[in-house]
């Protein structure tokens, strides 16, 4: 029997909310890195607000991004996650649609950081996983302990760089997906 197994590390690069007006959408970039550390895939969880949200956010001009509630200085600690099916460095989400997932935060008063947990997430593969990663907290996020919807974005690949991992996502259609309006 053949194995399908594989291994990837995750690691938190930023979490900010968006404001649009009446309704705010949370947004956390983060890593998926190849076993052997010779790839790295950004992603992006986006909160899925209300029909009437998610049309307001369509219709606003001017984006306030917050200060992130979290961040990352290095690559910090990598949490590994087995998948069960043979998945690519680019199989968690799709780019256009997105993969419908649960994220969960997680802090204490007095900690420095910030714990995630991804659920509910069918990979291309069709796999349902859960993982965790996490980052340093530099405010605490307002939906600490309660499961927010949304999606999980492929953002873009490339070769791991270890020291390049500050920059996080860095292709300009990812750029526009971590601010723009509508995900």
């Amino acid at each position: 029997m053949m194995n399908d197994k594989v291994k990837y590390w995750f690691t938190g690069q930023s979490g900010f909310e968006l404001d649009c007006g009446a309704t705010e959408k949370t947004r956390v970039v983060f890593a998926m890195i190849a076993e052997d550390k010779s790839e790295i895939a950004w992603y992006m969880f986006s909160s899925t607000p209300s029909r009437k949200g998610q049309q307001e956010c369509a219709k606003t001009d001017v984006w306030i991004i917050d200060d992130p509630f979290g961040f990352r200085v290095g690559i910090g600690r990598t949490i590994p996650h087995t998948f069960q099916k043979k998945i690519g460095i680019d199989g968690l989400a799709d780019a256009k649609t997105g993969s419908v997932a649960t994220l969960t935060m997680e802090t204490e008063a007095n900690s420095n950081f910030v714990s995630f947990r991804i659920s509910d997430l069918k990979t291309k593969a069709g796999e349902i996983v859960t993982f965790p990663f996490g980052m340093q907290k530099s405010d605490t996020p307002k939906h600490v302990g309660q499961p927010i919807s949304g999606r999980v974005y492929f953002l873009e690949k490339r070769a791991f760089v270890e020291k390049d991992f500050d920059r996080g996502p860095q292709e300009k259609a990812s750029e526009s997906k971590v601010s723009g309006a509508v995900l």
